[in-house]
């Protein structure tokens, strides 16, 4: 009896730690009938933008035919991701019945921000989840793609050396690009589209390359262009081409326009063309004459008199001439009077004043030289001419004054 008694406490110890044992295993994973599969279903935006908000959602399916009770899932985020302050990486999604999967699986979402400075590509991300009654388990990292949603490339600039370019003449012509992206970006060309245009490449071809850009920095590329000598004044457009790619690849293309102002400083010569004083407190015509020596046309001239102490002026001491082409002329005239002047000469000071083809404003004072002399230097000159009526009237009165003093004298001698 007392033996029957040991066997049988022995045989309820053996099943006791029996009992532990499968017990123990249990809290350590779940069996196959709780076969629980996590995926990442999506995330959003796709990809993931430094600096910026992703959206990332997990679904948890339960294939076993088991039910799964009281899950507690935990994200584990690591840079470049991270949770807002006060937003909790733990979740209890509550019993996933048996063979719930599929359209009715359970969806988890987490909102991540996304460093500024995250590498663009694939990065890791990690999650777990426990049953309730069992130990913690974590399937494998999860890959969230992040690249800057557009890899932008910018001109941020275009230099000349001069800010006009003369006909005939080269000038260096930069352009600044600058990368805004996150990442490097590659095979960067840059081409000027030069035909049908007055520029022509020298030194080089009209495209440039460079291998690379490191993020957030920029490249300044020089062409060096000679201007054609018979082009006109004005702005011109250049198209431009820009080609690049980013780190994983993907090509980009970008077109643009760059303009280029084509001018040269306007030449002028301003004279005293003709007049008809040559003496003083004489009244006459001057006329002043405007000529464009210079490669580009002006427009809107207009020309001043302005008044002086050596003479009055007496019509209208303004005239608008409008436009003078190059290689041509105006003349606008004034009438005069010049007072008596010592200095035989009066000098005229006319304004003149106009814009160049390219809309800039020009403004000067030109002092002009009128000559003076007197009656016999200006005869003498051949200024002017004698008054031969004049004399040949006095020539008469010489005779006929002599004719009368012979008879007054001849009358005389016979009296006597």
């Amino acid at each position: 009896m007392k033996k029957n008694i040991i066997i049988f406490l022995m045989i309820l110890m053996f099943a006791s730690l029996a009992y532990t044992a499968i017990a123990a295993q249990t809290t350590q994973r779940p069996s196959e009938i709780q076969d629980i599969t996590v995926t990442l279903i999506n995330q959003e935006p796709d990809p993931a933008e430094p600096g910026k908000y992703v959206d990332v959602r997990f679904k948890f399916d339960n294939n076993g035919s088991g039910e799964a009770r009281n899950v507690i899932v935990e994200l584990m985020p690591e840079y470049p991701f991270s949770l807002d302050t006060g937003v909790s990486a733990t979740r209890n999604i509550g019993t996933i019945q048996s063979r719930q999967r599929g359209d009715v699986g359970v969806i988890v979402k987490y909102r991540l921000r996304v460093d500024e400075n995250a590498v663009e590509g694939e990065n890791e991300l990690k999650i777990k989840y426990k049953i309730e009654g069992y130990t913690w388990i974590q399937p494998e990292e999860f890959m969230v793609d992040v690249q800057t949603h557009d890899a932008i490339l910018s001109v941020d600039a275009v230099t000349t050396d001069k800010k006009t370019l003369e006909p005939g003449s080269s000038n260096n012509v930069k352009i600044k690009l600058s990368n805004k992206a996150d990442s490097v970006l590659k095979d960067v060309k840059v081409r000027l589209e030069l035909d049908s245009t007055h520029f022509v490449p020298l030194g080089s071809t009209n495209e440039k390359s460079i291998y690379q850009i490191p993020a957030r920095d920029d490249y300044e590329f020089n062409f060096k262009l000679l201007v054609n000598p018979e082009a006109g004044s004005g702005v011109y457009q250049v198209p431009l081409k820009i080609a690049y790619s980013d780190e994983l690849g993907k090509g980009y293309f970008k077109n643009g326009t760059i303009g280029l102002i084509i001018g040269a400083k306007p030449d002028l010569s301003i004279t005293l063309d003709t007049t008809d004083i040559f003496e003083p407190k004489k009244a006459g015509e001057v006329v002043v004459k405007v000529v464009n020596k210079g490669v580009t046309d002006i427009k809107f001239m207009n020309i001043r008199l302005m008044p002086g102490d050596d003479y009055r002026i007496l019509s209208n001491e303004e005239e608008y001439l409008g436009n003078i082409d190059s290689d041509d002329y105006e003349t606008a005239e004034f009438d005069i009077f010049v007072e008596k002047n010592k200095e035989k000469k009066a000098v005229l000071p006319v304004v003149i004043e106009y814009k160049d083809a390219n809309n800039n404003d020009y403004k000067e004072t030109v002092p002009l030289t009128l000559n003076l002399y007197s009656a016999s230097e200006a005869k003498k000159l051949g200024l002017v001419e004698g008054n031969g009526k004049v004399g040949f009237f006095i020539m008469i009165l010489v005779v006929v004054g002599g004719l009368f003093a012979y008879k007054r004298w001849k009358k005389g001698k016979k009296k006597k």
